[in-house]
């Protein structure tokens, strides 16, 4: 099984998402003709960075952000694939909202989860392209970024406060591998309060490496993901299955675990015979684009963890939530966030609020 088609949904998913047909075929991976790194130490290598008054700031109508000087928490947020570069492997890490279309909208309907809780810390990186997904040389590059960004961010801004690590597709790629090789068996471990891996495979293997997967709203140190599809879709499960991904050093492409599968309702793991009403969903919002973001909508959807995908009924879907992904692969990747908003942002809190309460933090 080749590397690239092991990848072959995260790339359908992108090219559906960025009408990604056309355009030359990049040669293999060289790094001497890789874009120049970004230097962590300027402002704006980040996407996201505290005091700055970005729209990783905005709460949708009704909501109100945390005044960062007293926040209790801080979270390493890594974006999905947000350029639509279709002839590189690896984006610019300073691609403006021109050449990477997705910034705002992973802003606005991602990143601001956690704005009610923490300082919110998000890397630019040379992001594999969806060609460059296909190419493990331009994925090594992306996670190369992510890593030192993440060193960063714990050596010179952290101060040694709790933290969340969260992602999205392409992210979690990335932040699955970071927490092998920079948090897990460190002194950070204790110090991280939950790893939101959304939107793409993360294996049930953790808890052998001594990672827990939540199973509870107010567990912490521990780890949890969600792929969102309609009922009985079986294109979207590409992107949990046959996949290859980095395991305790090395790639591995063969003997797969399920994929993690969380209940952002419940926040229970594993499969149910029967879904979490929608009645329990305290509210949703559409990927946003533009502010004002609207006030959250309760009682959207309710969802079911079944067999390592989580599985939604929108019945018919209002027009914001339905995108070619929805109508031609059942997939609700896009958002996967925004289904769940209210829930994640409520769940940020408690989680933060139980860690502060183990460790007796002031």
């Amino acid at each position: 099984m080749s590397r690239a088609s092991t990848r072959r949904a995260a790339v359908l998913f992108g090219v559906l998402l960025l009408m990604g047909c056309g355009g030359k075929q990049p040669p293999p991976f060289d790094p001497l003709t890789a874009p120049a790194a970004p230097d962590y130490a300027r402002d704006e290598a980040w996407l996201a960075f505290p005091g700055r008054g970005g729209l990783e700031r905005s709460t949708p109508l009704g909501l109100t952000p945390v005044v960062e000087a007293e926040a209790p928490a801080d979270v390493f947020f890594i974006s999905p694939t947000t350029i639509a570069d279709k002839e590189s492997l690896n984006g610019s890490w300073d691609a403006d909202d021109t050449l990477a279309p997705l910034n705002p909208a992973v802003l606005l309907g991602q990143a601001s989860v956690f704005n009610g809780c923490c300082r919110i810390y998000a890397p630019r990186y040379r992001q594999a392209t969806l060609t460059g997904l296909g190419d493990q040389g331009a994925v090594d590059l992306a996670y190369q970024d992510v890593a030192t960004s993440f060193r960063r961010f714990i050596s010179e801004h952290n101060d040694g406060r709790p933290f969340i690590l969260a992602s999205h597709s392409q992210g979690t790629l990335h932040a699955a591998q970071l927490l092998q090789r920079e948090i897990l068996g460190t002194p950070l471990q204790d110090r991280m309060v939950v790893a939101y891996l959304i939107g793409g495979y993360t294996p049930n293997a953790f808890p052998e490496i001594g990672l827990p997967i939540c199973d509870a709203a107010e567990q912490t140190g521990c780890v949890l993901s969600w792929n969102a599809s309609k009922i009985g879709s079986a294109i979207s499960r590409m992107v949990i299955n046959d996949k290859t991904y980095w395991w305790q050093g090395a790639l591995k492409e063969a003997d797969q675990p399920p994929a993690i599968c969380v209940n952002p309702l419940t926040w229970r793991a594993g499969s149910m015979e029967t879904a979490t009403p929608a009645a329990q969903n305290p509210g949703s919002i559409p990927l946003p684009h533009t502010t004002p973001v609207p006030a959250p909508t309760p009682g959207l959807t309710g969802a079911r963890c079944h067999d390592g995908m989580l599985e939604v009924d929108l019945g018919e879907a209002p027009e914001a939530y339905s995108d070619q992904l929805t109508r031609l692969a059942g997939s609700y990747h896009l958002n996967e966030y925004g289904l769940f908003y209210g829930a994640m942002r409520e769940n940020a809190v408690t989680r933060i609020s139980a860690w502060r309460a183990a460790h007796r933090a002031p």
